[in-house]
């Protein structure tokens, strides 16, 4: 299920069954030129992954809305990421997964309350080409079978 109204309302009629979130964490950092396009790239592969999952799970699984950050100060976001995850919480689901392709998160994972997914990223290319899609399907594989290893 998405962060959709539609969705949303399945949710709360069937959230006994959804026990499992996911949080997109989105990096930006619009002062940077050099990084704005390599970002903006991140974001779409991003979509593309945690879409891609949610849709395999649908159900199961709630798509939470993006958590935007800008990069640099990642103790004050973690603090704001345990917050959003507290709220989520008291819904509550068993299960808060952070999926990223920020490396700078693997060091404050410790420090948040949900388990961070860091996948690593390709480098900047066509989201519709083969190459592009045969990497994101082989992603959403592994990454399912580690979010299964949770729920057993």
């Amino acid at each position: 299920m998405q962060w959709t109204k539609d969705d949303t309302e399945l949710y709360l009629a069937e959230k006994k069954y959804v026990d499992t979130l996911i949080i997109p964490l989105i990096p930006f950092n619009p002062e940077t030129d050099g990084t704005i396009a390599k970002e903006a790239f991140q974001r779409e592969l991003n979509h593309l992954t945690t879409h891609l999952l949610e849709k395999g799970y649908r159900g199961r699984i709630l798509l939470a809305p993006d958590y935007n950050y800008i990069t640099g100060n990642y103790e004050a976001e973690s603090q704001r990421i345990n917050q959003w995850i507290e709220k989520f919480e008291k819904q509550p689901f068993e299960h808060v997964f952070l999926f990223t392709f920020d490396t700078k998160w693997k060091r404050w994972e410790k420090e948040l309350k949900g388990h961070l997914l860091w996948v690593p990223s390709l480098h900047e290319r066509n989201l519709q080409s083969t190459e592009t899609r045969s990497f994101v399907k082989e992603q959403v594989n592994q990454i399912s079978d580690l979010i299964k290893a949770y729920w057993d």
